[in-house]
């Protein structure tokens, strides 16, 4: 609340209960702790609609949320508020972030990977302090904006959370209620009494369907994890679902539920394995949540075919079980080895043969089980860098549109599938190898020339740069590939060249067929899409027509933003703290539950001060030592003997100097203001 410091009381009392709104929106969508929450909140000068961002633990889904408060309770949302939200995911879209205020920017990186996956989903949040009516007017932007930009796997949703979600919510955080689920079992089911209850049998998966609908993710409180989003793996439980929903029960492991207790109803004759209904007081999925969610998603596109998908259900009742056993249980299911897609290509003999051929023909490795380590860049290369680099080349831009984010679409079969169409024919050695080589030249190139470039211009880089690619291949010469006479050292250095007239050409036609205000990352998603352009950009350099200069772009991206300093390296060489500024160690929620108890033994622990140097700026109260920021906060682990302890250590975040916030944040802010005082000159210079 720092911008409304000099404001209004009543101001300012207003703003905060708005920011607080979308803050705990964020808090009942997803599965992030108050501090996440307020971290996500951005509401302010050039928020372009957006309060506050939140994201899925698996980095694949965003919501962006717009609060609307009003004391009395009537508060709404009009077209105006929907075509500013819009705009807003718009401009994440073209990766304007420099547009955005600096709590948006600090978020940017993390925003910009979950748009980038072609499987990401995004949800358009109204939070509201009303009732949540939309006018008709309002529903019909939202419902073409998730049109725009929905793709291959990716979708936009947009959902309303009015005045009696946020009352629930207040509810159930100081008495969260319990949780009762009834499973039917129709098809037949066993149990066991000794030593303790459990149920086995199958259960029909829109009935799972409905558990999410109506629970949301608190139906997973004792599991390890929520719901991953619309992973790769939790797609191809979707369509398995859709598509062979009577199969479904084979191709599955099951899920386990756990309970207090368990009460039974039977249709008709009291006997086991005769239909009955089961309620399950205060129950929770402890294993199989993503097989629960997506059965939610699949039930959403077709409710008839989820009607016929079973899922094999362990129920566990914990009553008077010994202390420690639900927790077991929990972490043994979800402790299990699983198969993926990929695991089965390692008993297609077609690899076993192109391993054979590699090592014969070019004397390199090749290897295609899961596990295996891969070899070094001149020595070989994996099945995944050769499918990858095959589907680029495939004639057709499909399978680089689908592999675009994830390998998973390379490893499905069948006669529209990516693994048959590419190794269905055995491909030779020389093929796989220059391939895979063609593709590695066009991404090193693909990263110099990202570099020089911002904005959207920048985003049709990243996004589109499979199917730049693709279209790079098909000026090739095919034959080159597979030939071991031909003049191959030559076709691969003109490689960079046909890179940059490739991308020029293609940052230009997107704007043309699709114009700028197009979402970038939904264009590359469609398949669709992704064939018109690869056909304009291939006539129109075939056609002799010159390219547009990449630097024209360069240009129109504006100033490129200067690299910003190691965070205390900047905070250091610009003074920007006294020596003996008071620090504070703000450990997350996980650390405070593994070391919380050994800090507070001595309060010195968690107490530091600043020192201007670059090595070992914090000296510790504790010890009276001197660490870098990353290093105390390794020190402290190994000294409170947290065993669990994370591999990956980010210090200057953790450290906080009292009412200016972490050294991270201050970095960014000195960084913003150095970075506009330099923008006079440089336009001078231009």
């Amino acid at each position: 609340m720092d911008d409304f410091e000099k404001k209004d009381p009543t101001e300012r009392e207003t703003a905060l209960l708005s920011r607080a709104l979308s803050a705990r929106a964020a808090r009942i969508l997803t599965d992030c702790t108050s501090d996440e929450a307020a971290a996500g909140v951005i509401d302010g000068r050039d928020d372009f609609g957006i309060d506050s961002v939140a994201f899925s633990s698996s980095g694949t889904e965003l919501w962006l949320i717009q609060a609307k408060w009003k004391k009395s309770g009537t508060a709404g949302f009009d077209t105006e508020a929907a075509l500013k939200l819009i705009h807003g995911l718009k401009k994440l879209d073209n990766r304007d972030f420099d547009h955005f205020n600096e709590r948006l920017r600090l978020l940017g990186d993390r925003v910009h990977g979950v748009l980038k996956l072609p499987t990401c989903k995004v949800h358009l949040v109204v939070a509201l302090m009303g009732d949540g009516r939309l006018s008709p007017e309002t529903r019909i932007i939202l419902d073409e904006a998730a049109r725009e930009f929905g793709g291959l796997g990716r979708t936009v949703e947009y959902r309303v959370v009015d005045q009696v979600d946020f009352h629930r919510a207040v509810r159930d955080d100081l008495q969260p209620e319990p949780i009762t689920l009834t499973a039917k079992m129709t098809e037949g089911w066993h149990d066991r009494e000794t030593p303790y209850q459990a149920i086995v049998g199958e259960v029909c998966a829109a009935e799972l369907a409905q558990w999410y609908a109506v629970n949301g993710e608190r139906l997973y409180d004792r599991n390890v994890r929520k719901s991953l989003g619309l992973t790769g793996v939790n797609k191809t439980l979707v369509d398995s679902m859709l598509e062979d929903p009577e199969g479904f029960l084979y191709r599955h492991n099951g899920i386990t539920v756990q309970c207090d207790t368990i009460e039974r109803e039977f249709f008709a004759k009291r006997a086991t394995g005769a239909p009955i209904s089961l309620t399950l007081h205060n129950a929770s999925v402890v294993n199989g949540a993503q097989t629960v969610t997506s059965a939610n998603r699949a039930f959403e596109k077709d409710p008839d075919a989820v009607a016929d998908a079973y899922v094999s259900v362990r129920i566990v009742s914990v009553q008077g079980t010994p202390e420690g056993f639900a927790q077991s249980i929990t972490k043994a299911t979800n402790t299990q080895n699983h198969m993926e897609r990929r695991d089965f290509i390692a008993i297609d003999p077609v690899q076993s043969e192109i391993q054979k051929d590699f090592k014969l023909s070019l004397d390199k490795e090749y290897v295609f089980r899961r596990g295996e380590m891969d070899p070094a860049p001149d020595s070989g290369c994996s099945v995944t860098e050769a499918a990858t680099a095959l589907a680029c080349a495939y004639r057709d831009p499909t399978f680089a549109v689908r592999v675009k984010g994830s390998t998973e679409a390379l490893w499905k079969e069948g006669a529209d599938g990516a693994y048959t169409r590419l190794f269905g024919q055995q491909a030779g050695a020389y093929q796989i190898w220059r391939s895979v080589q063609v593709l590695r030249a066009i991404r090193d190139e693909l990263t110099k020339l990202r570099s020089e470039l911002s904005g959207r211009a920048a985003s049709i880089a990243d996004s589109g740069a499979l199917l730049a690619a693709h279209i790079v291949f098909q000026r090739i010469d095919s034959e080159a590939l597979q030939e071991p006479e031909s003049d191959w050292e030559a076709l691969l250095q003109d490689v960079p060249h046909q890179v940059r007239r490739v991308l020029a050409t293609l940052i230009d036609m997107v704007d043309k067929l699709f114009t700028n205000k197009s979402y970038i990352t939904s264009t590359f998603a469609s398949e669709e899409k992704s064939r018109q352009l690869v056909q304009a950009v291939l006539l129109t350099l075939d056609a002799g027509s010159d390219s547009p200069d990449l630097s024209a772009f360069v240009t129109a991206a504006g100033k490129k933003r200067a690299k910003r300093p190691p965070t205390i390296h900047l905070l250091v060489d610009h003074d920007l703290l006294s020596d003996g500024t008071p620090l504070v160690y703000t450990p997350s929620d996980t650390e405070e539950r593994a070391i919380g108890v050994w800090l507070d033994q001595d309060p010195r622990r968690r107490r530091g001060t600043w020192i201007n140097d670059r090595k070992g700026p914090i000296l510790w109260e504790a010890d009276g030592r001197r660490y870098s920021p990353s290093g105390l906060v390794n020190h402290i682990w190994q000294q409170a003997e947290w065993r669990e302890q994370w591999s990956a250590v980010q210090g200057p975040k953790q450290w906080r100097v009292p009412e200016e916030g972490t050294l991270v944040e201050i970095a960014e802010r000195l960084w913003r203001r150095l970075d506009t005082e330099q923008e006079p000159e440089q336009d001078e210079q231009r």
